[in-house]
């Protein structure tokens, strides 16, 4: 059919030693290889029969705290080795971990929280300040602090629950059971939690292999947040399968990046395309291309011009032809050293149908747009649904398609081009963020009557954010006093760059505000641009602070 992929890739799903979750993944290699690294973070080492204990450990913990198959743990910490303890504690149980993105605050926190029904939480000390900003009311029974615990406040140090003796497990945890609750904004109101299972991480990570971006003996170095799926199932499982290790850093700054990862003698660097374009953007040295650097950048967008500077300047092969999202990590790949176009996205794994359709669902001729939808030719391998939303999941699934709202094409060689997206979402800084959720924020402002939030073309690709306003009659307000409040309210990733006040907005014959007219005005003469102004959040900032 002209609307698949002419060439899918010859990859299939497999599960390593019949692992049903990475927890077995990492015990398998426990057992032929402990005492290699498995992850480096913040000085802290832990081998492969290190976190394969102590995660025995933890898990032993939670049952003695009453927590069982099917609740949920939420986790709001940075980057360390506790997290990834936590998560594999928790599939040791059938426990679903719910990772929060650390910069959530308020209402954006709160839903997450709530809507999740989590019973406990695993906590640094912002992320406790942040859940305790949110007031009582949270049905969270257990909070877990990593670092300077507080019993005065009903908290439980972690360290107490790892001190524990390890438990004996007998799991009848499957490959299609829940394994995590990770957040995804789209278009219509709040965030939506995927529901994915164990085997969308057990099965593919071979993918990547087969495609060479991982194997035996390399160290990946990755400012990659844990709470994203691409940490998890782009480069944290395909890791353990094939016994490598990460080198996981918790901030990224472009002016040491390159030199820590000579430093930690990183083989592969795995990040957002953005990374290497604030890389690139630093004053270049006699060093750049100097020995010690990784062999590959996996660096997802980044534009053709970009990969080919960068390679030019480090010495550093780049690989940003890959495709996946939260409901589905690898949906397109390509493998290292084979010819690529730059431009495109690689071709379908072995494990997924994949097609571009028109409006009415039905396939477009070869190289015409339509929006990509997938489905599974084996089981578990992709989301189940989303939580607590069976109109959105049945919305999306419609026609035994999932539908991922991204336009896309076939190139005659049969790689995937993504073109735009088809949903009115936005995209900053390896975010995915909800004009809606925006919106609803922002509304609260007592000088606010309407607001419009809309993508606007980003200097370092992806997205910037603006909002247009109109103001309520009679009130005005002040760009210094429209930051505070958006810095105080927002999640930083969401906080707008560009602020237009307009005295209406354009409208359809429904009064449906036309976003796309607003969209292609841009960032206008009238437009305030915050980073102009000199108004930024600091990495202090970001976060709460306890």
């Amino acid at each position: 059919m002209a609307s698949e992929s002419p060439g899918a890739r010859s990859v299939g799903p497999v599960a390593p030693g019949g692992a049903r979750t990475i927890a077995e993944m990492v015990d398998a290699r426990a057992e032929s290889s402990g005492d290699v690294p498995l992850l480096e973070c913040e000085g802290e080492i832990v081998t492969y029969a290190q976190m394969s204990e102590r995660s025995a450990r933890l898990a032993g913990s939670l049952r003695g705290l009453g927590l069982a198959a099917g609740d949920r743990v939420a986790m709001l910490s940075a980057n360390s080795t506790s997290v990834i303890e936590m998560y594999l504690a928790c599939a040791r149980l059938g426990i679903i971990v719910v990772p929060l993105n650390i910069f959530l605050r308020g209402d954006f926190l709160r839903f997450q929280i709530e809507d999740s029904g989590a019973v406990a939480a695993l906590v640094d000390p912002p992320g406790l300040s942040a859940v305790r900003d949110l007031g009582p009311g949270l049905a969270l029974r257990h909070l877990i602090v990593v670092g300077q615990a507080h019993p005065d406040l009903g908290t439980i140090p972690y360290q107490d629950l790892i001190d524990a003796a390890p438990g004996r497990f007998s799991s009848d945890t499957a490959l299609g059971d829940t394994a995590a609750i990770m957040y995804t904004s789209g278009t219509t109101g709040m965030a939506k939690g995927c529901m994915l299972p164990h085997g969308q991480f057990v099965h593919l990570a071979q993918p990547f292999l087969d495609a060479g971006h991982y194997r035996t003996g390399d160290r990946v170095i990755s400012p990659s947040p844990m709470f994203h799926v691409g940490f998890l199932g782009a480069m944290f499982a395909p890791v353990v399968a094939c016994g490598a290790t990460v080198l996981s850093l918790r901030e990224f700054r472009a002016s040491t990046f390159m030199q820590q990862a000579r430093d930690g003698a990183a083989t592969v660097i795995f990040g957002v395309g953005a990374i290497g374009t604030l890389l690139l953007a630093q004053p270049e040295s006699p060093g750049d291309a100097g020995p010690g650097n990784p062999r590959h950048a996996l660096l997802t967008p980044m534009s053709s011009q970009s990969q080919v500077d960068f390679e030019l300047r480090f010495g550093v092969a780049v690989n940003s032809s890959s495709y996946g999202q939260t409901e589905c990590t690898a949906i397109t790949l390509s493998t290292l050293g084979d010819p690529v176009d730059r431009a495109a996205s690689g071709r379908p794994v072995d494990a997924l149908d994949v097609r571009i359709v028109d409006d009415a669902d039905r396939p477009v001729p070869a190289g015409k747009a339509g929006e990509v939808v997938i489905r599974p030719k084996v089981s578990d391998v992709m989301f189940s649904g989303y939580w607590n939303a069976g109109d959105a999941t049945r919305l999306a699934w419609r026609n035994l398609w999932h539908h991922t709202g991204d336009i896309g094409r076939w190139t005659p060689s049969g790689e995937l081009v993504v073109i735009d997206r088809k949903k009115d979402s936005i995209r900053r800084r390896g975010e995915n963020v909800s004009s809606m959720e925006i919106e609803g924020v922002v509304r609260r402002h007592p000088s606010v009557e309407l607001v419009a939030a809309h993508a606007v073309p980003s200097d370092l690709g992806e997205d910037d954010i603006k909002v247009c306003l109109v103001l309520r009659p009679g009130e005005s307000v002040t760009a210094e006093e429209l930051f505070e409040f958006f810095k105080t309210s927002l999640p930083y990733f969401a906080v707008p760059r560009y602020v237009e006040i307009l005295p209406e907005f354009p409208t359809n014959a429904v009064g449906k505000v036309l976003k796309h007219v607003l969209r292609d005005r841009g960032a206008t003469a009238d437009t305030w641009d915050f980073e102009a102004l000199g108004f930024s959040i600091t990495r202090r900032d970001r976060r709460s602070t306890p």
